[in-house]
């Protein structure tokens, strides 16, 4: 999680790549426990989106940076760094292709605009409107690299916390297909030789039948007209899909029992 701000360009030639800009990423993130609801879910995005779905399949490794030595200060800038290695996307067995590895840089919270408040409801039936979540808004660097960022990332003094993949179906929809959903099952590994598991309960416990729908908007970082844009149409998006599935902020998500 970073404090300052993030400069695209010297993030990318830091580490050979190419920047897509920093952006502002808007997320609201729900669960789906019952394969009924996620047969359900996944009509809903196909009318609202218009399209048929890609398969999703990649693995990502959430970086750390690693504890400072004995009588060394911490760092002032510990930004919360993911890889994103192979991600596949697909429509059928015949046009499957691989994206370039990505390296995510998620910085700053960015305050949710005043003027957007009026974009926060949804329909809970044709007679009552309740409150949506405020989505959680962070700014974001996204960096093709290549095969050697994972060394460069550990010379740099980052360690690797844990990784997870993510099974599912992923939408694309909005302008420039700036917004897509995610419904997956996810995997998380504490190390890279775990078996890959389904998440658990409290109690250790293995959960079937449960994914994770994740709607992500990207809004342009440096203009406030841009954000609001992309917030109303990610709220609008929600809003379509409440009936499916109650979206919550990731940290709300956490909180939950």
């Amino acid at each position: 999680r970073g404090r300052g701000k993030m400069n695209a360009g010297s993030i990318a030639s830091a580490f050979g790549g190419i920047s897509r800009g920093q952006k502002v990423q808007i997320q609201l993130v729900g669960l789906v426990d019952s394969k009924a609801s996620h047969e359900r879910l996944l009509h809903a995005c196909r009318a609202v989106c218009g399209k048929p779905e890609h398969k999703l399949l990649h693995r990502e490794t959430v970086y750390k940076l690693s504890p400072p030595a004995p009588g060394v200060a911490p760092p002032r800038v510990n930004y919360e760094l993911r890889l994103r290695l192979g991600k596949q996307l697909a429509t059928s067995d015949s046009d499957k292709f691989v994206q370039p590895m990505v390296m995510l840089c998620l910085g700053d919270v960015v305050p949710f605009p005043p003027s957007c408040e009026k974009y926060l409801t949804s329909r809970v039936d044709e007679h009552s409107r309740r409150k949506t979540s405020k989505p959680a808004l962070r700014r974001i660097v996204e960096v093709d690299v290549s095969n050697s960022c994972d060394e460069i990332l550990k010379l740099l003094g980052f360690e690797s916390d844990y990784l997870f993949i993510r099974s599912g179906q992923l939408f694309t929809t909005g302008v420039d297909n700036r917004t897509t959903i995610t419904i997956c099952e996810v995997h998380k590994l504490q190390n890279q030789s775990q078996t890959p598991k389904f998440e658990t309960d409290r109690a250790g416990v293995p959960v079937d039948d449960l994914w994770m729908v994740e709607l992500v908007t990207l809004g342009d970082g440096d203009t406030l007209p841009g954000i609001e844009g992309s917030i109303k149409e990610h709220l609008a998006l929600a809003e379509h899909l409440s009936s499916c599935v109650t979206f919550n902020t990731p940290e709300d998500l956490r909180r939950m029992p």
